[in-house]
């Protein structure tokens, strides 16, 4: 009898043990991804901030006046996979009103090809299959937004990416909507312009640096600020 109490005794210890360590595990990868969301809206908010450069002035000959050159527009995409309808309201609607500030908004509808950018990707969880963002990425979200409304004059892509595994055309569907939805999401529930904002879906070209292609870690959503 002695000898099977102790069993017990030592039976549930190593439960406890095991329920503590898994316990402290999950606390500490809530925590160090707490930490790195934190570090990586440091980044944004420092992109944001600083102020887009000027293109060079170019002066008119005979005349005192400074001209700007021309910002070239974009080049017409090819056609694209039924996705979700664009969120930008200037391409939609081509109306600019002021916002609340009484500023006129940037027209980011006629960015020119390859702008020059800041990169800043952020982990954002959405439902299996689905464009749904997943509550548990809310709150990050909603502090992306306030970020970017330190600078309401500044554009951004957000740019939707997945990674190479199934089909190639449905990944680049899946990543154009999760942008999209992004998009949608942090201009109507966080106040965001969404004229400010351009939906990009990259699929799985663009996978991290030194990761392989098919690795969930390039499942991500990267805010591009375009200087």
């Amino acid at each position: 009898m002695k000898k099977n109490n102790l069993s017990s005794f030592f039976a549930r210890k190593i439960v406890g043990f095991a329920t503590c360590t898994v316990l402290l595990t999950t606390i500490g990868s809530t925590v160090f991804a707490a930490s790195a969301d934190d570090a990586k809206l440091r980044e944004l908010e420092q992109a944001i901030k600083v102020a887009p450069k000027a293109e060079n002035p170019v002066k008119k000959p005979r005349t005192r006046a400074i001209v700007f050159d021309t910002e070239p527009t974009a080049a017409q995409p090819a056609e694209k996979l039924q996705a979700q309808p664009p969120v930008n309201a200037v391409a939609q609607t081509g109306v600019q009103e002021k916002d609340k500030g009484g500023r006129q908004p940037v027209d980011c509808s006629k960015l020119p090809a390859d702008p020059k950018v800041t990169a800043v990707d952020f982990v954002i969880s959405f439902k299996v299959n689905s464009s749904e963002i997943a509550p548990s990425s809310e709150a990050l979200l909603v502090q992306i937004a306030k970020v970017l409304n330190l600078s309401p004059e500044r554009c951004v892509l957000v740019e939707g990416h997945t990674d190479a595994s199934g089909s190639y055309e449905k990944n680049l569907l899946l990543s154009e909507n999760r942008a999209n939805s992004v998009v949608k999401f942090i201009s109507e529930k966080a106040e965001v312009d969404g004229r400010r904002l351009v939906a990009v879906g990259k699929g799985p070209s663009e996978p991290m640096k030194n990761t392989d292609p098919r690795d969930p870690k390039n499942r991500r959503v990267v805010f591009k600020v375009v200087e």
